[in-house]
């Protein structure tokens, strides 16, 4: 049974983070630094050739790209300060496309290329 849920989750549409997953690098990731500094930064990561910032709340913490390049993503990044000095990274990828092989798989590796990105500029934290 477990071999046939893993199929079927590899031909999901979407994959998000969270504080407890089940997969060790889609859990949230923490930072030692300011709210400020992080929020800048996933918009940094972001603005690179092959997304677009579609919407941003700062107030709300969430920024809305849409990934251009194949398969085309849409991900909301959701950052939060649980308390000074110790901002947490969220992410949801989904997409509309058929991939061959399962679009999973592809969506993973967007939030892990984030995450590495993110935790080389800044210096990760204990939840």
């Amino acid at each position: 049974m477990a071999k046939l849920k893993g199929v079927f989750k590899r031909f999901s549409q979407e994959c998000e983070t969270a504080d407890r997953h089940q997969e060790k690098e889609l859990e949230t990731r923490y930072y030692k630094v300011s709210l400020d500094k992080v929020y800048d930064e996933v918009k940094r990561y972001f603005s690179a050739e092959g997304y677009e910032i579609s919407s941003e709340s700062k107030d709300h913490g969430e920024i809305m790209i849409t990934r251009k390049k194949s398969p085309k993503m849409f991900l909301i990044a959701t950052v939060v300060s649980t308390r000074p000095m110790h901002t947490a990274v969220d992410l949801k990828a989904s997409t509309d496309q058929m991939v061959v092989g399962g679009a999973y798989p592809k969506l993973k590796e967007e939030i892990t290329a984030c995450y590495v990105a993110l935790s080389k500029e800044m210096r990760e934290a204990e939840k």
